[in-house]
């Protein structure tokens, strides 16, 4: 296997992401490795957008659709910026982890916001910043209790670099 240089952590924001996003970091930490950290906001079924165009009318859709945008990239981006976002979520890391401020280190390159089909973007951005790992968090299913969805299982028939996915926390 490749030495570990580049990680594309994909997120869809949400707290079961947490333990995915911690390994990461370590993984980042110990190779040394720059963490690309990537959210893709679904495009809506062009059959679903033109019902919701019908429902609300197509100004109203349009200002729903730019407000969801919106927020999307002020959750990532507005707080900090990307370097000093992940750096703080690493520096919360390790300081729980007990790893000293010595070996906690590494290089972030930024925080991407895409609007796609999921599993296009991942495997493009990973493509487009020389990705050698890709990170996902796991999920508990509906009906059983597998972490494996389809983003995941698609993402793993498609890539060509290794896929780690990582359970859900408690």
């Amino acid at each position: 296997m490749n030495p570990i240089k580049s990680i594309l952590f994909a997120t869809d924001l949400s707290e079961k992401c947490r333990p995915a996003f911690e390994f990461a970091a370590s993984m980042a930490t110990r190779y040394q490795a720059t963490i690309i950290l990537l959210h893709v906001t679904e495009k809506i079924p062009g059959y679903v957008e033109s019902r919701l165009k019908g429902l609300f009318g197509e100004e109203e859709f349009e200002k729903i659709a730019k407000d969801h945008e919106k927020s999307m990239q002020e959750k990532l981006i507005a707080k900090k910026t990307s370097d000093n976002f992940i750096r703080t979520a690493l520096e919360q890391f390790c300081l729980k982890s007990g790893i000293d401020d010595a070996s906690c280190n590494f290089t972030s390159r930024e925080v991407v916001i895409r609007n796609g089909e999921v599993v296009d973007e991942i495997i493009r951005q990973s493509k487009n910043y020389a990705c050698d790992l890709i990170i996902l968090g796991g999920r508990k299913g509906r009906l059983n209790t597998t972490p494996i969805g389809s983003v995941i299982k698609e993402t793993l028939r498609r890539s060509k670099i290794p896929v780690l996915v990582v359970p859900p926390g408690k």
